[in-house]
């Protein structure tokens, strides 16, 4: 019998969880179920406000409760400037993916990578961008904010289940580091007053991103509607640290990590700058860089009586791990995506600052599970000890997925901070060329170590995706290094040329263009390989008269690199603003070819 037919006011048939109407729910009385307007709503003179959450059509009643919380968010937005947009305008109430957002951005003075967005903010316009006609356009996949209810469990288990099965298959890609299991057992099996449960931010984040990439593996209409869990995770996301124990701390680090992500690839970039700096903001004022540092913290004020933030001692190894693994996470996102914007980072590594990092390196989740890992072990400045190429002969090994991603991101982030620092008649010249070969070599060194993508065959399709990840951001790194000197340098040409053919040939090799959804910050390493073919091509059609002609062959080399670049970049542009920005990007600098 189909589900929406009347059932006789007298069943005692007891509704699953999550099926009663929102008026009988609130109410707190016995609801039949019977739609489209239950039989205490009917009996009560109440039609109207009898609704249902699990169905794609929308109550009156649900109607106004959106307006109402659209309102009260504006209104908290304006209460609390501090997180409110800049001059922009109003993230919330705008459209996010409008064409002249992407077209609103600036080059970077670093060769292939843009500019914030929010740093030429006041250009941007509603007006049609220059790229328009030649971008796909990505529709909205959010609207203002809908009611949050107190309930994360009310998804029925059967969609959660669901939800979480597409999230964790591809978790490794979205900046996941907590203990899957330990998650998915707190979350389906404690009851909702358990402080061990999940976080409701966390749920509704991991239900966002699985109801995302459900949207992305079926042609079915969704059961689920991913406006409803954005709502709930943005509005229990500020009230996560309320009197919060210290494993709760962590997971609102997760949960902001997947938001900055979510809002990242829907193109709301200053509302994902925002989670993914309160994310690091936390790391840091937790003192997650200091776990097991040798280093005595200092207090430089004598007179000031310092209140520690820290966080209270792990209950054991995993969650120690968890803390770990969420510095590192945190630390590669903010590189990158300070990259991205032409931002400063906010995990810096300074003594100055007091915020050396002397966590040591994260180790794979099944290395906590096996108890205590040298529980006497003391690091100190681990990523100044890595980017020196220094060998510490430390017993805590840093060969895992998570350790690799890290040390590339720093790379790639520390390539593009000297080489954006190169200025014509520099007072140190052999300063700085000293610095910058002492570079290129380390960079040299960490792609020498990692393991080859045609060795990968038969593993999991994390390592793959992850390893593919790792190789983008270590080719990416070179050519940021190289990139001041490509025109005027033919090493330089040569390794950035190299460098963009390595970047095909790993989508090619991981079959990146069968991957279901992609971190968006692939985009700036494509768009970066694309650049350089770009500038390949307009180098060999401008070679002077007298001049050795270029190879042919390496000219038909470029475009065909160029167009496989372009080919993934069209794949994943249509859901993912990044994406299609970078690509809308690339298809104007085509124009003058």
């Amino acid at each position: 019998m189909d589900s929406t037919s009347p059932k006789s006011p007298g069943s005692s048939t007891s509704l699953s969880r999550g099926k009663a109407c929102t008026n009988c729910r609130r109410r707190k009385m016995r609801c039949d179920g019977v739609r489209p307007v239950c039989g205490q709503c009917r009996r009560t003179g109440r039609p109207e406000e009898c609704g249902y959450t699990d169905t794609q059509a929308r109550s009156r009643t649900q109607i106004l409760e959106e307006n109402i919380a659209a309102l009260q968010a504006r209104i908290v937005e304006l209460e609390n400037p501090e997180n409110a947009p800049t001059s922009s305008g109003p993230v919330l109430l705008h459209e996010p993916h409008s064409r002249a957002h992407r077209a609103g951005q600036q080059p970077s003075p670093v060769f292939g990578l843009p500019m914030s967005p929010v740093a030429f903010s006041p250009g941007l316009t509603h007006s049609s961008g220059a790229s328009s006609s030649s971008t796909p356009s990505v529709e909205p996949q959010i609207a203002p904010l809908t009611p949050a209810s107190d309930i994360a469990d009310d998804t029925p288990p059967e969609i959660a289940s669901q939800l979480l099965d597409h999230f964790f298959a591809h978790s490794a890609q979205l900046g996941w580091f907590m203990h899957v299991g330990r998650f998915r057992n707190a979350l389906l099996q404690l009851p909702e007053d358990d402080n061990d449960r999940p976080i409701s931010a966390l749920v509704n984040a991991v239900y966002l991103f699985g109801a995302t990439i459900m949207r992305h593996a079926t042609t079915h209409e969704l059961p689920v509607d991913e406006r409803v869990f954005l709502s709930r995770a943005l509005c229990k996301i500020g009230t996560g640290l309320a009197g919060a124990p210290s494993h709760q701390v962590v997971q609102v680090i997760q949960a902001r990590l997947l938001l900055a992500l979510y809002h990242y690839t829907i193109g709301m970039y200053i509302e994902g700058r925002h989670q993914s700096d309160a994310a690091a903001s936390l790391v840091m004022a937790c003192g997650l860089h200091r776990i097991r540092s040798a280093e005595p913290l200092h207090n430089p004020l004598s007179f000031v009586d310092i209140i520690p933030l820290t966080l209270a001692e792990p209950r054991d190894q995993v969650e120690e791990g968890e803390r770990i693994n969420g510095m590192w996470t945190a630390f590669a996102i903010d590189r990158c995506w300070a990259v991205a914007f032409g931002a400063p980072v906010t995990i810096s590594d300074s003594d100055v600052f007091g915020t050396q990092i002397d966590t040591p390196w994260p180790l794979d989740m099944e290395a906590y599970e096996r108890g205590p890992v040298y529980p006497n072990f003391r690091s100190r400045s681990t990523l100044r000890n890595f980017v020196a190429g220094i060998n510490t002969s430390w017993p805590w090994e840093n060969h895992s997925l998570l350790a690799k991603l890290s040390t590339a991101a720093a790379l790639f982030d520390r390539a593009t901070y000297f080489a954006s620092s190169w200025v014509p008649g520099v007072t140190d010249m052999n300063a700085f060329y000293t610095h910058f070969v002492s570079l290129d070599q380390r960079i040299e060194e960490f792609k020498s170590q990692l393991f080859s993508l045609e060795n990968l065959e038969g593993t999991t399709s994390e390592i793959i995706r992850t390893m593919h990840s790792i190789h983008l951001l270590a080719a990416a790194a070179t050519i940021q290094l190289h990139s001041a000197f490509s025109q005027q340098n033919v090493g330089s040409r040569n390794k950035c040329f190299i460098s963009a053919k390595t970047i095909v040939l790993a989508n090619e090799v991981t079959k990146a263009h069968e991957f279901l959804i992609v971190n968006p910050l692939l985009g700036i390493v494509w768009a970066a390989g694309c650049q350089v073919l770009i500038r390949e091509l307009v180098f060999m059609r401008s070679v002077p008269l007298g001049m050795a002609p270029p190879l042919p062959e390496r000219e038909a080399d470029a475009r065909a690199s160029l167009d496989k670049l372009l080919a993934i970049m069209a794949i994943f542009a249509p859901d993912n603003a990044f994406i299609n920005h970078q690509l809308g990007r690339v298809q104007q600098e085509l124009l003058g070819l």
